[in-house]
């Protein structure tokens, strides 16, 4: 495909027995910063969910004056969600790339503005896709 990276990436697994479990959040927004933010200060004490009756199973919050919408979602069963940053090796050739575990989630809040996250969320069907993939491979019975 044109376009396409080519490069070699390498995941660092001893990484994952020392990393940390995070809580996620996926926000339709794009910010200008790349590294780690307060979250925990700025964001989660705001958040009205799911514990309230009124509120189903949504989250809601104000962030920036616009209204979100968000939805727990668990990763799927027998799957772990990573976290991933890239280290810095010198070394390695132009087409390699040395990640290592940042930090582990089983769930992630999805948000979206004004309307709860749904079915047809990006994100949402690639958490269905695992299942998806596992009837696709299962063996075929011959009925015969």
């Amino acid at each position: 495909m044109a376009g396409e990276d080519r490069s070699l990436v390498r995941l660092a697994l001893g990484t994952l027995q020392e990393a940390p479990h995070d809580r996620l959040h996926l926000l339709p927004c794009v910010i200008q910063h790349d590294g780690s933010a307060a979250v925990q200060r700025y964001f989660t004490p705001a958040i009205r969910g799911p514990q309230e009756p009124e509120s189903g199973d949504e989250s809601t919050v104000s962030f920036r004056g616009r209204m979100l919408k968000g939805k727990q979602v668990l990763v799927p069963e027998g799957y772990v969600g990573l976290v991933l940053e890239e280290a810095a090796a010198p070394y390695l050739s132009s087409k390699e790339r040395n990640m290592q575990v940042k930090s582990t989630f089983d769930s992630m809040t999805v948000w979206n503005l004004e309307r709860a996250p749904n079915e047809s969320d990006e994100i949402l069907k690639a958490f269905s896709w695992p299942k998806i993939a596992e009837g696709i491979h299962a063996p075929v019975a011959d009925d015969k």
